[in-house]
């Protein structure tokens, strides 16, 4: 063999073995992607930052703390991240890392590396490995909200507030916390509190799925419910309880009595008046009705549940203002349904996307509506009815059972355009016409 032939394989050689050498790079919050990301004193600031620049043989290594992410990632094949790292971790030295811990631990930073979606898109694609990290508020119209493990491995993970739905409906979107396909794994993870249409904490195709707790996760919806006119509505879980996604806009009570259109507050006669000055805007905004209509006669609730049925079809009730706090309260478990961690701020979360009245006041619901809505309740501003339609694109008003402070009032829940909550403590006149949203009674 000559000189040039053996030179030639210890080049060969050679190249194998560096391509071999397993490569480490470092993240912190702190960091900075323009940095080499080879030690922590230079870390990249971003996990893309470090994927980027990352071989087939690479161990990304993670500080603790928040990382809100403005797109997915993937994990190519061979990449492994690895999320918990003390803040005062030196080198790779595995004994510097917090896993997560506790749930009261997993939405402080300095517990936990969270990587967190902000409900605009899937956190991450996984064909390598994720480990160690709080995985949140994914969201995606296809299957695998908070992760897609695609043939690669999720292990010691908590997969937590996520949310897989397609607004299209025409298919059905599958693992609001991870789906798992192509013989991928999920191991050792806690997948909770996500919400998906169909496999509502985890779901997939081919893999290994071991040792998890899956718990708490459930339904984007309870499927649907038609009026006595043939009206079918959309409806949304919240918790414990169904709501309808649309507002009542039936002219018939269940058992096919009627209600009668209006053109004048009324305190004789069950009432609807239409704020909709097209059937398009009709089935957007549905009717405005009297408590006459919405009570059907009946002397008021305020039980959780009403009881009430009213003029909500069979299987259906009016909700009382307990079950409106009932909901409040559930949707201020998630920080992500309250604007600037204002417990109260839960309008945003519950209302539409479209038409509302524009408005310059932080976290109002008329403020950048396209962040509207995480919770798809999907509050329409129907106004109100007093001998005349009011505040229609302004606010959205839900009559309840219970009865005001006398008897010619009630309990309406309220959102405006210009506020940032929902209204606790409002009394309507009971003539007077407002928007119905039913809740499915408990089976």
């Amino acid at each position: 063999m000559n000189r040039k032939n053996i030179m030639l394989i210890m080049l060969l050689v050679g190249w194998g073995m560096c391509a071999m050498a397993q490569t480490h790079l470092f993240v912190a919050a702190t960091g900075n992607d323009g940095n080499s990301g080879l030690n922590w004193e230079n870390a990249k600031q971003t996990v893309q930052g470090a994927i980027a620049i990352a071989n087939n043989n690479t161990i990304i290594h993670m500080k603790v703390g928040l990382y809100n992410l403005t797109a997915e990632f993937t994990v190519p094949t061979g990449v492994t991240v690895i999320g918990g790292y003390d803040p005062n971790s030196a080198g790779t030295d595995v004994t510097n890392r917090i896993y997560p811990g506790y749930n009261n631990n997993w939405g402080i930073p300095t517990l936990c590396t969270i990587l967190s979606g902000n409900y605009t898109h899937r956190i991450a694609t996984v064909h390598g490995t994720l480990e160690g990290c709080i995985v949140r508020y994914g969201r995606t119209a296809t299957n695998g909200a908070g992760v897609l493990v695609d043939g690669g491995t999720v292990t010691h993970c908590v997969l937590i507030n996520n949310m897989a739905y397609n607004p299209a409906e025409t298919t059905q979107a599958k693992g609001g916390g991870a789906y798992v396909q192509n013989n991928g794994s999920l191991l050792n993870c806690v997948v909770c509190y996500n919400r998906a249409d169909n496999g509502f904490g985890v779901a997939g195709t081919t893999g290994n799925v071991t040792s998890n707790t899956v718990t708490q996760n459930y339904a984007t919806n309870c499927g649907t419910v038609a009026d006595y006119d043939g009206n079918v509505y959309k409806t949304v879980v919240l918790g414990d309880q169904c709501w309808m996604r649309e507002n009542l806009r039936t002219t018939h009570y269940a058992d096919g009595g009627v209600i009668y259109a209006g053109s004048a507050a009324d305190a004789s006669y069950p009432r609807y008046y239409n704020p909709g000055a097209s059937a398009a805007e009709t089935q957007t905004f549905g009717f405005l009705y009297n408590r006459m209509a919405v009570w059907r006669g009946t002397t008021g609730s305020s039980s959780n549940p009403s009881g009430m049925q009213g003029i909500c079809p069979t299987g259906w009730h009016v909700p009382s203002n307990a079950e409106f706090n009932q909901m409040t309260a559930f949707l201020q478990h998630d920080d992500n349904n309250i604007c600037s961690n204002v417990v109260a701020n839960v309008g945003k979360a519950l209302a539409s996307q479209t038409n509302w009245s524009s408005s310059t006041n932080a976290c109002a619901v008329g403020n950048d509506q396209s962040s509207n809505n995480i919770t798809l309740f999907t509050g329409q501003p129907a106004g109100y009815f007093d001998n005349s339609f009011y505040q229609l694109y302004q606010s959205a008003n839900w009559m309840t059972s219970t009865l005001g402070t006398n008897s010619y009032r009630v309990y309406v829940r309220y959102l405006r355009n210009t506020m940032s909550e929902l209204n606790t403590n409002s009394e309507g006149y009971y003539t007077c016409g407002y928007s119905v949203r039913c809740v499915k009674n408990a089976n």
